[in-house]
């Protein structure tokens, strides 16, 4: 009898997948008989860009939020563009391609829509997919309500493909305004207005993993400390505070939170801290800091956590520390040990766990 592993099955199931989604890559573009030199907007197939727009011919333009999508698209020859505004960046198009990714906030892709309409010509049409366990129903309304027509374009196994046309100069719906204002006055160094966004994390309130970090966090008054993965901004901006006469660098790839934290520090008059967009994984070899302080995203698990700990190691002063807030500390626990030869636990409440680890003098 023969025998698969499994590490073979899987393979094999991956590979399933993945010729699963080429092929409902292609049949979305295919749909649109998307003639050579035709300008196309794509707003990206869960927030990547389309690499089978190559083969048509179009003069695509790739617009994403996050900087390492774009990256990707400017490493195939696609025009690529960092933004929250497509409909800034280019008008008068054909065709636009969006499959929201799946953990989208609904505002966040009513507001693509609406950017979607508003960077089509007249006559121009909006192709949306998505699976129907994923919301593709109710952004299938939205786009009706926004162009007045919608119709099921095509289907390729569990992804339904909806296509618009438009036909008016304004749309049937007003465009979105997701943005959202609250204070917070129990923090250090508060009080803190806020401002945040559809699609940036906890965009209600600061969540209860951030809050137990801020609790945690020893600054000290001459520290220069990062926000690895800001969002928009909660612990830079009481990092900042608190190291009067330090200041705080905030990263993200998001440009959407970016924006937000930007915000944020005006707001407050946060004067001692920059917010950069970047690849997070990255990690600048000329900036040294006394504490690096994390709340990084558990759905992509090892993919981030992995470079953030190795990158934080590099990137300390003798004496810094690094410090995180994870739900399942023991991979990350593991990895810290292994990379800084020591790591703890600092504390535990409502499922997250702070961990902290330094570098020796």
């Amino acid at each position: 009898m023969e025998y698969n592993s499994p590490f073979i099955l899987w393979q094999s199931e991956l590979q399933v997948i993945n010729a699963k989604n080429t092929q409902a890559r292609e049949a979305f573009v295919d749909v649109a008989d998307v003639q050579v030199g035709s300008p196309v907007l794509d707003l990206g197939w869960e927030g990547d860009c389309l690499e089978c727009l190559q083969k048509t011919g179009a003069q695509a333009t790739f617009v994403g939020e996050d900087i390492r999508a774009v990256q990707k698209a400017e490493a195939l020859r696609i025009n690529g563009v960092l933004s929250t505004m497509p409909a800034q960046v280019i008008s008068d198009v054909q065709v636009v391609f969006y499959k929201p990714a799946q953990r989208s906030a609904k505002g966040q892709v009513f507001e693509w829509i609406d950017q979607g309409f508003q960077a089509l010509e007249m006559g121009g049409v909006l192709y949306l997919a998505g699976q129907r366990n994923r919301g593709i129903r109710s952004y299938a309304a939205y786009l009706h309500a926004v162009f007045g027509n919608n119709k099921r374009a095509g289907r390729v196994d569990r992804v339904e493909i909806y296509s618009a046309k438009k036909e008016r100069d304004d749309p049937g719906q007003a465009p979105i305004d997701n943005r959202m204002t609250f204070e917070l006055y129990d923090l250090p160094g508060s009080p803190y207005t806020v401002e945040t966004r559809a699609g940036v994390f906890s965009r209600d309130d600061l969540d209860s993993g951030t809050r137990l970090l801020i609790d945690c966090m020893e600054v000290r008054p001459a520290d220069h400390i990062l926000d690895w993965g800001c969002g928009w901004g909660a612990l830079g901006m009481v990092a900042a505070r608190l190291s009067v006469k330090g200041s705080a660098t905030l990263v993200d790839s998001n440009i959407r939170a970016v924006s937000c934290a930007e915000e944020n520090l005006k707001r407050n008059r946060i004067c001692n801290a920059v917010v950069h967009v970047g690849d997070a994984r990255v990690f600048d070899r000329r900036e040294k800091f006394d504490l690096i302080v994390s709340n990084p995203p558990f759905h992509d698990g090892n993919a981030a956590a992995h470079p953030l700990i190795e990158g934080a190691f590099r990137a300390l002063r003798p004496g810094g520390r690094l410090m995180l807030v994870v739900m399942r500390p023991e991979s990350y626990l593991r990895h810290i040990r292994r990379v800084f030869r020591q790591g703890r636990i600092m504390a535990q409440k409502d499922g997250y766990t702070v961990l902290e680890a330094h570098i020796g003098n």
